[in-house]
């Protein structure tokens, strides 16, 4: 196909499953050529992901809601977690106990707010807040061979800096998948 030319593929929408949407793409790239092969096949149904809402109060985490989506997960960016790591994290395991996917993120529990002063020497600093409870949502790709969930993060209680995690929450990967399910 020549450099710049358009050309229609199909994608699949999951869209309260209905139809196929038709897209034009522009072949920006030479190296694109060597692509046509994978664009003129039809289009894979799309991965899918689970969103995952959990609800906390202090340290104690739910789950509260389950979603199936049809999307790409957000990737994994970090070597994976070692033994006596302080942050957040959450595992994907599969049936052997093999780690097949994780992710870190920034501190889903609140547990402080940045409090700004004018003070030059004491700028910003963080306060312990009274009513630490919320909500948070992670996305987690629906992997077939998952059959385990772990949220970890740092245990209730500790003021020390960086503490090492612990799991705060495990869940069976097929109870996860019950698509809209309120737990």
């Amino acid at each position: 196909m020549p450099r710049g030319a358009a050309r229609s593929f199909q994608c699949k929408i999951e869209t309260e499953g209905k139809g196929w949407l038709t897209t034009t793409a522009v072949d920006a790239k030479a190296s694109m050529a060597d692509n046509d092969s994978a664009l003129a096949s039809p289009a894979s149904p799309p991965a899918y992901t689970l969103r995952l809402t959990f609800a906390y109060k202090g340290r104690a985490v739910q789950l509260v809601r389950t979603q199936r989506v049809a999307m790409v997960s957000p990737p994994s960016v970090t070597p994976p977690p070692e033994p006596g790591q302080a942050g957040y994290w959450f595992e994907v395991r599969d049936a052997t106990g093999a780690l097949i996917f994780h992710r870190a993120i920034h501190s889903p529990v609140r547990t402080d707010v940045e409090v700004h002063s004018n003070d030059p020497k004491r700028s910003i600093t963080r306060v312990p807040i009274d009513n630490d409870e919320g909500e948070f949502e992670l996305l987690v790709p629906d992997l077939p061979n998952a059959r385990s969930f772990a949220f970890y993060g740092t245990p209730g209680g500790v003021r020390a800096p960086n503490p090492p995690s612990t799991e705060l929450l495990r869940l069976d990967f097929d109870a996860l998948r019950k698509t809209g399910s309120t737990h």
